[in-house]
């Protein structure tokens, strides 16, 4: 063999000596690559789900507030109705009270005119 080939020879190994070594050493720090991964993983997690609420809780709220409504559209037909029917009954009384509150109304929109 000639030099240089001895050369090239010695450079290949020296090559591929040099990636056996780092395959090597990735190889020992992939699970601590993992871990560190998996860690921060995890804490942006939980950053997350305590920002952004659950698909389980948005469900909860909503079927809360859905209920609330229904609650709230039925005892203002109850009071309607409760309304109603004191109106049928005394219907002066009603007509004398919607004369003083309109009063009291228009002395109150009045005097913060002046």
């Amino acid at each position: 063999m000639n030099e240089q080939t001895k050369e090239t020879s010695k450079d290949k190994l020296n090559v591929d000596e040099a990636l056996e070594f780092l395959n090597k050493e990735i190889k020992g720090k992939k699970d601590e690559i993992n871990r560190l991964i998996s860690e921060k993983y995890s804490n942006l997690k939980e950053t997350m789900s305590q920002w952004y609420p659950s698909k389980e809780t948005l469900g909860k709220a909503k079927h809360k507030v859905t209920e609330t409504v229904a609650s709230g559209q039925e005892k203002a037909r109850e009071m309607a109705t409760g309304v109603d029917t004191r109106v049928r009954e005394n219907p002066w009384t009603s007509v004398g009270i919607a004369a003083a509150a309109g009063f009291l109304l228009g002395y109150v929109f009045e005097s913060r005119k002046r």
